[in-house]
């Protein structure tokens, strides 16, 4: 309940003004070139990465990218960096739709840490851990949105993307309502331990308070909180649950542990589930990866004494790399088919971007969440 409620309240942050007055100030540097225009459209995408989702993002920057001289800024490449910069820096922080991942991830292992809630995912820990992967990847991407190969953007997917892009326009009371229900609920999170059951209880009004006054409609309501990603979570927390009462998930953990070795170093795990599923999420879907690694890793972590949290975020942040195929995520899947992009001739831009990602999530999680702890 908690994971579907917020995703409605996040959403609605997409529906405010500020992602119509970021759209206007895009239209501005249209005239720009050089690294001036570089610069603005990485801006740009790093800003909205965090209040709307990936195909949303994805469709508003298309608007932008279909404008630009076809220069060494060819279209199709800047496009591919925008999937780039989005996957750097999605979910970054507690807002927009970065909000409920903490909650929808930690019902991934909710049922195996039920005696230990302190090894559940905080509200800025996603913060902590992929700020540093994230300016890595903004950098090399300045250095090296080059390597993309220039391609001939397919105008008929660029054409059918383009309808529906634009946001609901609520009221300046509306606004209000938005950002301030969704301001007591973070702060709710923030004093979750002093608040107790209350917290689970606030976005419930949230969502009640939006659908009242006109923000979302009943309809529109019904459809997200019923939608496929809450259904999923609400599965995952039975298997997790039943990992830990049966006993599998302590089998599981055991079983890598003989794997990596007696004793192995915070440094090797943290490796090795880090470069576990950035292949997988190469092939698979990011969330799908998600759900399946994240069990094993919290499982692995318990039965070494290790601290899960470290693991987990290692999972999303590893997730998050998913450029390299079509079929890691909504960027790439859009970026791949609308710039008419081979994955082979990317590999040059992609593989190192994979990497430098992989090495700077592993050494960020190593400071600042040691397995050992």
């Amino acid at each position: 309940i908690l994971v579907a409620t917020m995703m409605l309240v996040a959403g609605c942050i997409g529906k405010t003004s500020l992602v119509s007055v970021i759209r206007k100030r895009m239209s501005s540097i249209q005239e720009k070139s050089g690294i001036f225009l570089l610069l603005a459209i990485l801006g740009f995408t790093i800003l909205l990465t965090q209040l709307i989702g990936m195909t949303a993002l994805m469709s508003v920057m298309l608007m932008l990218v279909v404008t630009l001289d076809d220069s060494d800024l060819a279209q199709s490449r800047i496009y591919f960096l925008i999937a780039a910069v989005n996957a750097a820096w999605f979910g970054r922080f507690p807002i927009g739709m970065g909000a409920p991942l903490p909650m929808i991830h930690n019902s991934y292992y909710e049922g195996l840490v039920a005696e230990h809630p302190e090894f559940l995912l905080g509200v800025f820990d996603y913060m902590k851990v992929g700020l540093i992967p994230s300016i890595v990847l903004t950098i090399y991407c300045l250095f090296a949105w080059k390597l993309i190969p220039k391609t001939k953007m397919d105008v008929n997917a660029m054409q059918h993307t383009n309808k529906d892009t634009k946001a609901s326009q609520l009221t300046k009371r509306q606004e209000q309502i938005v950002w301030g229900v969704f301001g007591v609920i973070m702060l709710a999170f923030v004093f979750s331990t002093q608040l107790g059951n209350l917290v689970y209880l606030l976005p419930i009004a949230g969502c009640i308070i939006l659908v009242l006054t006109g923000v979302v409609s009943s309809q529109e309501a019904s459809c997200t909180l019923a939608g496929d990603m809450v259904f999923c979570v609400a599965g995952v927390l039975v298997v997790s649950s039943a990992l830990n009462s049966s006993g599998a998930g302590q089998l599981i953990g055991d079983f890598v542990l003989k794997l990596l070795g007696s004793n192995p170093s915070s440094t090797l795990v943290i490796t090795v589930f880090c470069v576990v599923t950035v292949i997988m999420t190469t092939f698979l879907s990011n969330n799908g990866t998600i759900a399946i690694m994240t069990p094993i890793a919290v499982s692995t972590a318990l039965a070494g004494g290790m601290n899960p949290k470290a693991v987990v975020l290692v999972v999303f942040g590893a997730s998050c790399l998913a450029i390299a195929f079509p079929t890691g995520c909504a960027a790439a899947m859009m970026a791949f088919s609308i710039g008419n992009h081979n994955p082979m001739k990317l590999l040059r831009f992609t593989l190192p971007f994979l990497i430098l990602g992989s090495v700077s999530l592993i050494i960020s999680a190593s400071i600042f969440f040691p397995v050992y702890s």
